[in-house]
């Protein structure tokens, strides 16, 4: 691939038009990172169609090192790139950014999973290849999972029990020690993954194999910048008109940073849901996507643990007519709230009038309470013309 611009793509230039754009508030951790970014796509490509000879642009930016072989690395091992800090700092705004960029500007193939989405699919490959009898259940899982990828990505690694602590020790632990690379988002580091875990002491390699085949790159500050997106975005949209399908777009790209929407696949229990619109963490979509669909309280629970927060368009007045449907809202908003997501919906009525049945009549307070909770700030009713 030739490219006449080599500086033409480049997260860094994305992220300052954005900021120009008033998309995004300029944050000099974020810049530092697209640039470390750019550096790991320019090697990438290097790596991948033999055109490094020749081209200073990219020696100054390949992230190449050459460590001894005692520490576990080869001459010219190209590092991955585990970035971890709090919440809200854009780190999954920044993986969207690369995996978009890789993708199309650059025809990378890259394997993007959210963390909990790669666990539960690793899961099912492995029980498949035990019940073949297969001597390694875990030798051939990012095989099958990642089809060869140039790079992998995890969004939001965390590690919470030994199940899972021993199967990606095994599967990434090969991967990365085969030359294999990652970009990992966390909000913890490294040697605090799987914390106080049970026998810990058999993941401890894996950690040393994550800080030896990866630069560990925390993403400093304070700044919550979905928070403060957040505090200036309404809760809930009424009544349902155009104006109010305009402002849940306005919020979507606030929180999104200007992003492109891409789709989602969330694997539940044996099959897979698809999300159509999302964008660093955050999910968008219509409430007969949701609840006019045979979801159990377990799906929504799935889809709670992926999402950082979730818009929800064009929610009708409930009834005894739409008894499961405002069952399913129940169980969303269950799941959401206790796990403290967000919510920011669009409805034909205010919260206080959504329901007006009696099958739930007892039970649905508890959901208009909370969605009045975690509405944040007073609900926006747009004028009628």
């Amino acid at each position: 691939m030739e490219i006449s611009d080599p500086q033409a793509k480049t997260l860094t230039k994305q992220l300052l038009a954005r900021i120009s754009a008033g998309q995004l508030k300029e944050d000099p951790e974020q810049l530092m990172i697209a640039h470390k970014m750019d550096a790991l796509i320019a090697a990438l490509v290097a790596r991948k169609s033999g055109w490094f000879s020749g081209r200073k642009w990219l020696a100054d930016l390949m992230p190449w090192r050459k460590p001894s072989a005692a520490h576990g690395q080869h001459d010219g091992e190209m590092k991955g790139i585990y970035l971890w800090g709090g919440v809200g700092r854009g780190k999954s705004m920044l993986m969207d950014s690369f995996v978009e960029l890789a993708r199309q500007a650059y025809g990378l193939t890259v394997s993007r999973f959210h963390f909990h989405d790669f666990m539960l699919t690793a899961h099912a490959q492995v029980h498949k290849e035990r019940q073949k009898g297969t001597a390694d259940p875990t030798a051939g899982v990012v095989t099958h999972l990642t089809d060869g990828a140039d790079v992998i990505c995890f969004d939001e690694m965390e590690v919470r029990d030994i199940a899972d602590a021993m199967i990606i020790a095994r599967v990434m632990d090969g991967y990365m020690k085969s030359g294999g690379v990652l970009i990992a988002t966390s909000n913890r580091h490294p040697d605090d993954l799987y914390q106080d875990g049970l026998q810990r002491e058999r993941f401890l390699p894996f950690i040393k194999a994550l800080k030896t085949h990866n630069d560990v790159v925390e993403m400093q500050g304070e700044t919550d910048w979905r928070q403060r997106v957040l505090a200036g975005i309404p809760g809930w949209y009424h009544p349902l008109d155009a104006k109010t399908d305009t402002a849940m777009q306005q919020a979507m790209d606030q929180l999104s940073g200007g992003m492109p929407l891409h789709q989602v696949v969330v694997p539940m229990a044996g099959r897979e849901f698809t999300v159509n619109k999302t964008a660093a963490g955050v999910a968008w979509m219509d409430f007969s996507e949701l609840c006019a669909v045979p979801l159990a309280a377990a799906d929504y629970l799935m889809l709670a643990e992926r999402f950082a927060g979730l818009l929800i368009s064009h929610i009708p007045r409930l009834s005894d007519s739409t008894q499961n449907e405002a069952r399913r809202l129940m169980w969303l908003v269950d799941a959401f709230y206790d796990r403290k997501r967000f919510l920011i919906c669009s409805a034909e009525t205010a919260i206080n009038d959504l329901y007006e049945g009696h099958q739930w009549k007892a039970e649905f307070p508890r959901t208009m309470s909370r969605l009045q909770e975690m509405s944040r700030i007073p609900e926006i009713s747009t004028p009628r013309l």
